[in-house]
């Protein structure tokens, strides 16, 4: 019993470790990035018309967006989506009795960050009169996100909520004390923002350009859709050794260049003409391949051990039979030790190699981790409308994603990937089992049963905690997984008629 709890101590340091390990493994999404994001979840209550086209057909209550400006009207739409963060703040602060600011002030947001906007795209000094439904759609498109952005991230939009306050003294701006936020308001906002924001981070790109989908439902006119591709900075192998200012060992030794290939094959196949789902699943079979093939380099010597050492289990067998009581007798405990040394010291075999195998896998393990989840390119486009970039429990709970397929296909990829790793992590000890049947056993020995036990345990518990992470990464894990575990099925079956054919040379 006190060797199952430390089995199971031990399993769970290793998922404590993964945690921590994973957690170390830092966000490649750059203060520009976040801007360019959090700006997608709230980019104002302002809907903008073009007059120029619509004419006569311009909503009820429609105002021109700048006095004498008769190109574009705007009307106001608050959203109610709590995916936005005017939205969720303003839940938030109906459930705790706060007072929300009023329309008033949402509008004076998104007039500063339009003029702040138009000055980058037209210059300081452009001229109201002449803006355009085009132009305000270009500025906003390309410039909004500096709401959020400054020096650091939300230095802008402190010094904007600082200027439209002090806007209150001269009653000729039209705003007063009672329109705007309180600094509670304020904090539930910035934090529920902060929160929408805090899961996303794929942004390892290699160059700069729009990815993922971001947004909400129920998006202003001007936009093209309600969730949005942002602009993510490419990011170079410099970068990787030192994210956000912090030194990071391993985002510049394995993380960026896993999520190099990654980026470069996906873009190498759609440029091929291949759809982007599509690439994305190729890429990450190639990724698979490479990673798997690289650490069985590493690894052979080792791999090559296990194997040997599965083909001395009927030689091991036949030793521990003959101390069956070796379990509660110390001589005979003795005895079968000083056999089994010298059965591995006669074959050159070294049992703790295998070690080698999990000090290797589990760093390598975490950075593919790391990089498919950092991968600007799985967050765009889908296949089967899954996005690799989403988790499968994220995809399977939500309603929505039954009628439009997604979670049909994240499903399957789950019973797959469960279903290969079952079968790769079982398949050595069924190999086992056909053989020592083939052996006349002289009775049971404790010793040996508990050792079955014991890696039958161990077995399972690394198992499940492989289904759960595959169950609550993001998809691309899990068809990382599901390769990985064919992988795994052939390198046993090879290495298993290789020995076989070797013992049968030898006369063994």
């Amino acid at each position: 019993m006190k060797k199952r709890t430390k089995l199971l101590t031990g399993a769970l340091t290793v998922l404590a470790g993964v945690l921590l390990l994973s957690s170390c493994t830092a966000s490649f999404c750059s203060e520009t990035d976040k801007a360019h994001i959090l700006y997608a979840f709230d980019y104002g209550v302002s809907d903008y018309y073009d007059a120029e086209q619509e004419g006569a057909e311009l909503p009820e209550g429609a105002k021109p967006v700048f006095e004498g400006n008769t190109k574009v009207y705007y009307t106001v739409n608050v959203p109610t989506n709590n995916a936005s963060g005017i939205g969720r703040a303003n839940g938030e602060a109906a459930k705790a009795g706060l007072q929300t600011p009023s329309n008033t002030y949402f509008v004076k947001v998104d007039q500063y960050v339009l003029d702040n906007a138009l000055k980058s795209y037209k210059g300081a000094s452009y001229d109201t009169s002449t803006i355009t439904f085009s132009d305000v759609v270009v500025a906003l498109d390309q410039f909004g996100y500096q709401k959020f952005s400054g020096e650091k991230l939300w230095d802008n939009w402190t010094k904007m909520n600082q200027d439209i306050k002090s806007m209150t003294s001269d009653p000729a701006n039209g705003i007063t004390l009672d329109d705007i936020p309180t600094n509670d308001y304020l904090t539930l906002y910035k934090n529920g923002l902060n929160t929408i924001i805090s899961s996303y981070r794929s942004c390892l790109s290699i160059s700069t350009a729009e990815f993922g989908y971001y947004g909400y439902a129920n998006g202003a006119k001007y936009r093209a859709s309600d969730k949005v591709p942002v602009q993510i900075e490419a990011k170079t192998w410099a970068n990787a050794w030192n994210v956000n200012g912090k030194f990071t060992f391993f985002e510049g030794l394995l993380v960026y260049p896993i999520g190099w290939l990654v980026e470069t094959f996906v873009s190498s196949f759609k440029n091929g003409g291949v759809a982007g789902g599509l690439a994305q699943l190729l890429a990450i079979f190639l990724i698979t391949f490479i990673v798997r093939s690289l650490m069985l380099a590493v690894t052979i010597k080792s791999t090559a051990a296990n194997a040997k050492m599965q083909q001395l289990q009927p030689e091991i067998t036949k030793i521990q039979n003959k101390y069956p009581n070796s379990n509660t007798n110390n001589y005979e405990k003795q005895q079968m030790a000083a056999e089994m040394q010298k059965l591995y010291k006669k074959n050159k075999i070294n049992p703790l190699s295998s070690l080698l195998v999990m000090v290797v896998q589990f760093p390598v393990f975490i950075c593919v981790w790391g990089a498919l989840q950092g991968s600007a390119s799985l967050s765009s486009d889908a296949l089967f409308n899954l996005h690799l970039s989403d988790s499968i429990n994220t995809v399977l709970f939500n309603a929505a994603n039954w009628g439009n397929g997604s979670a049909i296909a994240a499903l399957i990829l789950f019973l797959l990937m469960a279903a290969a790793q079952v079968v790769s992590m079982l398949l050595p000890q069924w190999i086992q089992k056909v053989k020592r049947k083939k052996i006349a056993s002289l009775g049971k020995n404790p010793a040996q049963t508990q050792q079955q036990n014991t890696m039958k345990m161990f077995t399972y518990i690394m198992m499940a905690m492989i289904i759960f992470m595959g169950f609550t990464l993001p998809s691309a894990m899990g068809v990382y997984w599901f390769v990985g575990a064919l992988f795994s099925i052939v390198q046993t079956l090879i290495i298993e008629k290789i020995t076989a054919n070797r013992a049968k040379k030898k006369g063994r």
